[in-house]
Order: C-alpha cells, then structure tokens, then sequence
C-alpha cells in the first residue's frame, strides 16, 4: 500500500492511497473514503505496459486537486503510462459505460496535461457525440 498526505484547493488535507498492484486509488479524509479511481494493468506484448482507467468515481472530490493529484502518484508510484478509452464507467456501482460530461471534460484536461496518455479510440471523448 501507498500512501500520501495532499492539501487540496479547499484547503484541507486528504489521503491518496494506491494498492500494491496499482489497480485501486481511493481518496479519504478522516478515514472516510470520498473517492475511488479503479485501473486494469495492462501488459501489453506489442508495446510498453500500462494501466488504463476503467472506473472514475470522484464526485464528492470535485475541483480540488484530488483526481489530477492521485493520478500524478500513481505515476510517481508505478512509472507507466495512464490511459482511458471510451469504456471508463463514472461509477463502480454504475451500470451505464458512458462517462458524464464531467468525466469527459476531466480525461482531456489530464491528456491536454499529458497526465493521462493520449490514444486514438475514434475520438472516444469527443464533446460532438
């Protein structure tokens, strides 16, 4: 287990924690988990391994910091690469496959800050769709 103390925008400061295998992050505060982030290693035999982003379930973490932030640890962690596709689900209990237009909207901004590598999935995050 990882682990890391972060000051958010809000001022007040939260624990990110990523498990041994790099496939859970969760954000707490005061023992309290507000937000879960689930990856799927993937090792990949024609090319560098990764992780890909399958679940963002960050809605009470929003615009503080806490998911660029936890992303950024992973890295810092596990030294590969991020990605996402057009199957990330905004929520583990979620039966839609779709992420909300905020999920959206955070994937580009983690690409647009090369946080999250940019892949071609057909434009699977276009804002047109």
């Amino acid at each position: 287990m990882h682990e890391k103390e972060f000051v958010a925008k809000d001022g007040l400061t939260y624990t990110i924690s990523i498990n041994a295998s790099g496939e859970e992050i969760t954000v707490a505060q005061d023992s309290a988990t507000l937000g879960v982030i689930d990856l799927k290693r993937v090792n990949n035999p024609r090319g560098p391994h990764y992780y890909l982003i399958t679940v963002l379930d960050l809605e009470k973490c929003k615009r503080k910091g806490l998911g660029e932030a936890s992303l950024r640890y992973h890295q810092q962690v596990f030294r590969l690469p991020l990605t996402a596709n057009g199957d990330v689900r905004e929520g583990r209990r979620s039966n839609e496959s779709q992420l909300t237009r905020d999920g959206i909207l955070f994937i580009q901004k983690m690409r647009a800050r090369e946080v999250v590598a940019a892949e071609d999935f057909h434009d699977a995050f276009s804002e047109d769709e």
